[in-house]
């Protein structure tokens, strides 16, 4: 039986895509570089920055753009990346509030994108136990609270798992692009389209007068597979990795023209924009292709970009989770987080301030296609619990980006302190029993979870 919205309520206070793995062994060395897991790692030509900033002055709330771009890896050019993949981001980065640790929620757009408008996990939401998930209505969207608050919120996408009723709720203004069918792929490319459908949504939705503040969302796919090449990119090769640049680099153009755009709106300047992405994507690491299944550091470790007026540009090298972009959105659009939310508003960090680090959570819950996952990052480690946590891997990932040496038996006291409080934070996510027919993959005999 479904929840009831009041339960929710009082219980708050308290991928698009496919996969395919391989048995071989890991084969991304010389095509794709690890991800900077932090500013250690970057090359010398990539100084690190102070994380201490000046705080700024009194701010007014905003309106909040959200540009997701799917699959997009943490190992981009700002972060070392040898090619020049993205240019306009590359600049913008050098203009925001660059958070160089962040992690999504999952390693597929199913488990990342609602729970990120959420503020929850995706083991906890009432769902269907399918791998494109049906979220159910009693989970509280961040449009819902911004509608009770008198704002509104706007959506356009380019993926048919966007037609998904459940990823339309609680948006005011909802478009998918014209001729968007599900065909794996998908017809592409989109990106110049989705910029000029969003610029005619945000448009139509802005306030000049800055009394009902907008939040949109805009969810970027040409990085997804299957990648192809367009005729104005730059030739980096014919491999699946020099082909996903090339997507990476056609999506970076058509993101910087829509960026450009919102600044020079008369609201541009009351606007707040936040860069990442869904999940990231393998190019052989640890025998996988794509993106989904596990919770690798390519798969979960992603940019995070805010361009927020008033907040100086600047490196935080703590680790953070896409869980506190929800209460960070409704902070920065000055609407009260009520009922609270698992995350923590990220705002005076961003403004300056230095927040304690937390232990980060990524969570694939169980589907029909794909076996349970977890994993923490606490400071440099990382432990992942596969299955119904039978088995552990723990990785040091500032020095170990690729996680090719696991650490559970060559430092034991360590892995102990990492499994309590694995244990500690999976007591506090309570396990919502997954509704209608779906065989969830390895479940034990009657668990629906």
């Amino acid at each position: 039986m479904r929840r009831t919205m009041a339960l929710l309520l009082a219980g708050l206070a308290s991928g698009c895509s496919t996969s395919q793995s391989t048995a071989g062994a890991q084969t991304d060395a010389a095509a794709a570089p690890a991800p900077a897991a932090s500013v250690a790692a970057l090359p010398s030509s990539v100084p690190p920055e102070p994380d201490a900033a000046p705080p700024a002055p009194a701010r007014e709330a905003l309106n909040v753009v959200l540009i997701l771009i799917d699959s997009m890896r943490a190992d981009m050019p700002w972060a070392g990346y040898r090619r020049k993949t993205a240019p306009r981001l590359t600049a913008l980065e050098k203009r925001s509030v660059s958070y160089t640790r962040a992690y999504s929620l999952s390693s597929v757009t199913a488990r990342s994108a609602a729970p990120l408008l959420v503020g929850k996990y995706a083991s906890e939401m009432p769902r269907n136990g399918y791998f494109f998930t049906q979220w159910y209505p009693e989970n509280l969207f961040l449009g819902e609270r911004l509608k009770a608050a008198g704002h509104r919120a706007v959506a356009t996408h380019a993926h048919s798992y966007f037609y998904n009723k459940s990823m339309q709720q609680g948006f005011d203004d909802y478009a998918i692009l014209p001729g968007t069918i599900y065909d794996d792929p998908e017809p592409k490319p989109t990106s110049e389209r989705l910029t000029a459908a969003a610029k005619r949504m945000l448009a139509k939705n802005a306030d000049p007068g800055g009394q009902r503040r907008m939040f949109a969302y805009f969810h970027f796919m040409d990085p997804h597979h299957e990648y192809i090449e367009h005729d104005d990119a730059p030739d980096f090769g014919e491999e699946p990795r020099d082909r996903y640049d090339g997507e990476i680099w056609f999506t970076d153009r058509a993101v910087g023209d829509l960026i450009a755009w919102i600044e020079k709106q008369p609201w541009g300047k009351r606007t707040a924009v936040i860069v990442s992405a869904d999940h990231g994507e393998c190019f052989g690491e640890h025998g996988q292709i794509r993106h989904g299944y596990e919770l690798w550091e390519s798969l979960i470790h992603v940019p995070l970009l805010f361009l927020v007026p008033g907040a100086a540009p600047r490196r935080i090298h703590t680790p953070r989770s896409h869980i506190d972009l929800a209460p960070t959105i409704l902070d920065l659009m000055g609407v009260e987080v009520t009922p609270p939310l698992r995350g923590q508003s990220l705002v005076s960090e961003l403004f300056g301030s230095s927040l304690p680090p937390r232990p980060i959570v990524a969570d694939l819950s169980r589907d029909n296609l794909q076996d349970r996952r977890r994993a923490i990052i606490d400071g440099d480690l990382k432990l992942i619990a596969r299955g119904d946590d039978e088995r552990w891997l723990m990785y040091d990932v500032v020095k170990d980006p690729k996680e090719r040496t696991t650490l559970t038996e060559k430092r034991p006291d360590e892995f102990r302190r990492m499994k309590k409080l694995y244990d500690e934070l999976s007591a506090g996510i309570p396990n919502e029993e997954v509704h209608g027919d779906a065989v969830l993959k390895n479940a034990p005999p009657g668990r629906r979870w």
